[in-house]
């Protein structure tokens, strides 16, 4: 059937709001990258994850470089390893002092005073890279900054990472609707679980 002329003038605008907004995303990345990269030159500080992930499900991983200033670049990572993969990222510079006795003690606080566990760099990517594909199989995409975000690890061999990381619960995925998830965001998860795992072979707790 024909479109009307207000037919195609409103898919007009739908497909210019859409390029414009990939734009938007693609600008937002690239200024992020760019922020990264003159602190891929330092050594990393510390990568940080709580010691109870696997338990919890879901918690903060947090990649550090320290500048010889004394200034700490950050990227945290809100991490579902049970089923989501990358919810939220998180890039911010601070003072060595306000790190530790600010941003980590809150983050560590947040996770009810729980014990984060130092891990080497190479574990760290391989968590997050894991988490990501995982959650990409099952048919959800990180966080919009993720890829850009990742950059903080560079282009240098950062070794081999000898753990081995199981995502999901019980060898199935776990959906827990989180507290910034609606009802029709929970409806929406559960229902990209059936399409991908088919009913039964995945578990949800609203």
């Amino acid at each position: 059937m024909a479109l009307t002329e207000q037919q195609k003038q409103k898919k007009a605008k739908q497909k210019k709001l859409r390029r414009k907004s990939g734009s938007t995303l693609n600008n937002s990345s690239n200024l992020l990258t760019e922020k990264i990269t003159p602190y891929l030159e330092h050594p990393f500080y510390e990568c940080l994850i709580p010691h109870n992930l696997f338990e919890a499900g879901i918690g903060n991983i947090l990649i550090t470089r320290l500048s010889p200033q004394g200034e700490v670049v950050i990227a945290s990572f809100i991490v579902d390893v049970y089923c989501l993969g990358i919810k939220k990222t998180l890039f911010k510079t601070l003072p060595l002092p306000e790190y530790e006795q600010s941003f980590k003690a809150g983050i560590i606080k947040s996770h009810g005073d729980y014990a984060f566990t130092k891990i080497k760099p190479s574990c760290a990517k391989k968590l997050l890279d894991g988490a990501a594909e995982y959650a990409k199989e099952l048919g959800f995409t990180p966080y919009k900054d993720y890829h850009a975000l990742k950059t903080i690890f560079g282009t240098e061999k950062l070794g081999f990472c000898w753990s081995r990381y199981r995502f999901g619960k019980d060898k199935m995925p776990f959906y827990v609707k989180g507290p910034n998830e609606s009802s029709a965001d929970a409806n929406h998860i559960i229902a990209t679980l059936e399409k991908n795992c088919g009913a039964g072979n995945f578990h949800y707790h609203l």
